[in-house]
């Protein structure tokens, strides 16, 4: 079955599948900004302009049928190596978009204007595919009833939310794992409350990967065990403090790295900072180093103990491999056709913005999975099968299978 058939079988009209349909092929092949004006131009029935509009902004179908679709494709044709959880920042010159806030975006070094959030990317031998989309929602829009009417925010997103409940609802929302095959994770958990992430994340049995910040407390003699009083020290200490870093070889320059078993951090666990007994408080700190300097580059900390220094590396690397390419594709500055139109939509809905994101998602996919097609692919046509790395499986991480590659 082809992708768009597939991932486009949940809307309920036939007129609803073939605007999908004809919106995706103009997203594939219109330069520029990937507006309903542009598409409809760029597609040869300027009329269709209006019928674009309203397919996004206010037709009714619900995007996440179709994300779940596509995930589910993309596991039988392009199987993922991890998931990764990336935050992202969609700079906005208007005031009254749906998400608009302004603030201080310490990567960038710059206060911006603009929607911010969370992307979950499959990562596999193809490519970066993102397949979930979260829209933080300031609270001056959660706080003003009528606001949140005209943006048409649902109930159950009224509410604020956290760092790390919004990376754990964007990784765990969507029923990804039909396959025997757990993939782990990747998270960049330096902003988050770091314990909830862990308890939240080993509640639902997915592996998990977590860049820390060197100031997280860790027990010192690593031993975790349960109604003993350990003393803890920063994670940047004890791994400095360890012993022979081991040299590796990697594509993003990382020259010598190290890991140690631990307990849970200090406070982390069980909300409160009540920590489980026994092994399921067992982690394993990994740094990794890009010069001589004492203290590590990054730092991560994972539940997959038994995974080898290399397997861990490869999961690190998949983590920001593709990240710049993809924001130099997709900046606003490009004509390119290979844009995927991740910072074009320009309205005040709240479903508009999940459905255009749902679209940007499908035509991602199209392009990472057949990079070699011309301008104008038949989207309609089977797409090229992906292959991934092959796979270390973890024995029983939460008593399932997890495949980490290698």
């Amino acid at each position: 079955m082809d992708l768009s058939r597939e991932v486009f079988a949940s809307l309920r009209r036939s007129d609803q599948r073939r605007t999908a349909d004809q919106y995706l092929r103009g997203m594939l092949t219109a330069p520029g900004r990937k507006t309903a004006r542009n598409l409809a131009t760029h597609s040869g029935q300027p009329a269709a302009e209006q019928r674009f509009h309203h397919f996004i902004a206010s037709s009714g179908w619900d995007w996440r049928p179709v994300r779940e679709a596509l995930a589910h494709f993309l596991e039988r044709t392009a199987p993922p190596a991890a998931w990764v959880v990336r935050p992202f920042t969609l700079p906005k010159t208007g005031e009254r978009l749906v998400g608009i806030d302004r603030r201080w975006v310490p990567e960038l070094g710059r206060t911006v204007n603009g929607q911010f959030g969370y992307g979950l990317w499959q990562t596999s031998s193809s490519g970066e595919i993102p397949v979930n989309w979260h829209l933080d929602l300031p609270e001056s829009l959660l706080g003003d009833p009528a606001e949140r009417a005209r943006a048409g925010v649902p109930a159950e997103y009224a509410a604020p939310v956290s760092p790390e409940d919004s990376t754990v609802t964007t990784a765990l929302e969507l029923p990804l794992r039909r396959a025997s095959a757990y993939r782990p994770v990747v998270v960049d958990a330096r902003r988050a409350a770091l314990g909830t992430l862990l308890h939240r994340f080993e509640a639902a049995r997915v592996p998990l990967l977590a860049r820390i910040s060197g100031t997280t407390r860790v027990p010192a003699d690593g031993s975790g065990q349960s109604g003993v009083r350990q003393e803890s020290v920063m994670a940047r200490q004890l791994l400095s403090s360890a012993g022979v870093r081991r040299p590796v070889t990697r594509a993003d320059g990382c020259r010598m790295a190290v890991t140690l078993r631990v307990g849970l951090p200090t406070g982390a666990g069980e909300p409160g900072g009540h920590r489980r007994p026994g092994k399921s408080g067992e982690r394993l700190l990994l740094g990794e180093w890009f010069g001589p300097q004492a203290a590590p580059d990054r730092l991560w900390l994972t539940d997959l103990t038994t995974a080898p220094l290399s397997a861990l590396l490869r999961l690190t690397e998949l983590a920001g491999r593709h990240a710049s390419a993809a924001a130099s594709e997709d900046s606003p500055e490009s004509g390119s056709v290979g844009r995927s139109g991740l910072h074009d939509y320009g309205g005040r809905s709240f479903a508009g913005w999940h459905r255009h994101m749902t679209m940007v998602s499908v035509a991602r996919a199209v392009r990472t999975l057949a990079p070699r097609e011309p301008a104008g692919p038949d989207v309609g046509g089977p797409l090229a099968q992906g292959r991934p790395p092959g796979p270390w499986v973890h024995p029983r991480p939460h008593r399932r299978t997890a495949a980490v590659p290698v």
